[in-house]
């Protein structure tokens, strides 16, 4: 049986010389609430005293994005949370399409100590079921065919690399690395978003 894909999230990271301090990020995400009109978002958490993981989430019904360094990277990670419709490539699209969104909007914001600024050249995907998606390489397996479609179009051709992180005991997670220098701008333009 063929994986229905759900619970996607996408992690870009933030630019070493770029920083998001997690006080800008729970100031910037409390504007989204009020600001956000095509989406329901609920509420800021702040989990500073986590030592790797989320540090500012932000609660949206369909999704959470989150200020996060869980593998020692600080970078945002977009979850969602809502059924998706549509092919596996048509949820990766629109999974890949709001993370990128939402880095876009914290890069234009004026209510940051510093300029944050994210690689787009390298993401990681986590299928956040480990029901439905284990972590072993029959999975990648079976969804590379979408994922490869999709980081084709994101990625405008250019080679990119899989690696599948972790093991079983984990959520299938897969870092994603292109060959080339992309900002948000230009691979939301590749997805035509």
């Amino acid at each position: 049986m063929a994986i229905d894909l759900q619970k996607i999230n996408v992690k870009f990271f933030l630019a070493e010389d770029a920083v998001l301090s997690p006080e800008d990020a729970f100031r910037i995400f409390s504007q989204w609430i009020p600001e956000t009109t095509d989406e329901v978002l609920i509420d800021v958490a702040d989990y500073q005293h986590v030592p790797q993981g989320p540090k500012t989430v932000l609660v949206g019904h369909e999704a959470n994005y989150t200020l996060d360094n869980g593998d020692g990277r600080y970078g945002l990670l977009y979850g969602q949370k809502a059924a998706a419709h549509g092919s596996n490539a048509e949820r990766l699209r629109s999974a890949f399409t709001a993370a990128l969104k939402a880095c876009q909007r914290l890069e234009q914001t004026e209510d940051a100590t510093a300029k944050p600024r994210f690689v787009g050249a390298e993401a990681v995907v986590v299928i956040n079921d480990r029901l439905c998606a284990t972590n072993t390489d029959a999975t990648l397996d079976e969804i590379r065919e979408d994922l490869d479609a999709v980081l084709d179009e994101l990625y405008d051709g250019a080679t990119t690399r899989l690696d599948r992180e972790g093991d079983e005991k984990q959520r299938f997670a897969v870092r994603v690395q292109a060959d080339g220098t992309f900002d948000t701008e230009v691979l939301l333009s590749n997805l035509g978003a």
